[in-house]
């Protein structure tokens, strides 16, 4: 998601658990820079891809994700607004999951097999090569 918004993706890597299960980490260059709207559709990527995906998040990530979005809405004075932003960023996010499909899906099965992606595996990948 943040590599469709022109963030830098350093690495990214999964791990499982026997107590926390799979766990995804993404890194990033900072999106302090970027619209409050795509701050908040990068925070519900993660639940938007559960279910365009039909995969099982991490409920903590989730939590922390909304707990994110509630900080930023109220840092903006729009906190009554925050069901409704979710919504639209969720609605946002499946658009580019869905314009994406074909490189996440290859980010995913290299992540399964390696665990793990650098910045130059990752442009590869979302370039199709």
């Amino acid at each position: 998601m943040a590599f469709s918004l022109g963030v830098r993706v350093v690495a990214v890597s999964v791990f499982f658990t026997e107590k926390e299960g799979w766990k995804g980490y993404t890194k990033t260059e900072g999106t302090d820079h970027l619209p409050w709207k795509d701050q908040i559709m990068l925070h519900i990527a993660g639940m938007a891809a559960e279910e365009f995906f039909n995969c099982p998040e991490d409920p903590r990530a989730s939590l922390h994700d909304r707990g994110e979005i509630a900080s930023l809405l109220d840092r903006m004075g729009m906190s009554e607004e925050r069901e409704a932003r979710i919504a639209e960023g969720n609605a946002r996010a499946r658009i580019i999951l869905e314009e994406h499909r074909e490189q996440a899906l290859r980010l995913v099965a290299c992540l399964v097999e390696h665990g793990h992606v650098n910045e130059p595996e990752f442009l590869r990948l979302m370039s199709g090569e």
